[in-house]
């Protein structure tokens, strides 16, 4: 059995209708002056430090705490297929390569759009445990900075 075929240690899977049509959507996700605006779990921030969105691409990026610190990551770009979806592998530094794949689905709804997000770790260690035990609560919170950032836009 490959290891791309064996079950996920951790998946998590998200669904949300946004109230903004989906090209709106998929752009607080494809550019970095968007994403930065939304894409970490208050109080953090994030840095995009690199980003080349397109598939084979490798993005660097670091969500800031308020006092300064720092919990970088990075990965590529597996899919990406505008409007409709995003698949990402990355690893938290001292995690196995490509341990972590994200797919993004935006569903056309008109003036609407559903999301549907799954991660998976693939091994869980020392490094990610704690922040997959927080997984669902910083996705949901990162997805309703997303639902504000739509209704600013």
């Amino acid at each position: 059995m490959k290891a791309a075929d064996k079950k996920p240690e951790f998946e998590l899977v998200l669904e949300r209708v946004f109230d903004a049509p989906r090209a709106l959507v998929f752009r607080a996700w494809a550019e970095p002056e968007r994403i930065a605006k939304w894409f970490a779990p208050k109080p953090l921030t994030l840095r995009v430090d690199k980003m080349d969105f397109r598939a084979g691409g490798a993005f660097k990026m670091a969500m800031v705490w308020p006092d300064g610190r720092e919990h970088d990551f990075g990965g590529a770009y597996v899919e990406v297929v505008p409007p409709e979806k995003l698949v990402w592998t990355g690893e938290f530094p001292g995690d196995p390569k490509d341990n972590i794949r994200t797919e993004v689905v935006f569903e056309d709804l008109g003036a609407k759009t559903r999301l549907k997000v799954r991660q998976t770790f693939s091994v869980l260690t020392d490094v990610n445990r704690q922040p997959t035990q927080g997984a669902k609560q910083g996705w949901t919170m990162t997805l309703d900075q997303l639902a504000e950032f739509l209704q600013a836009a």
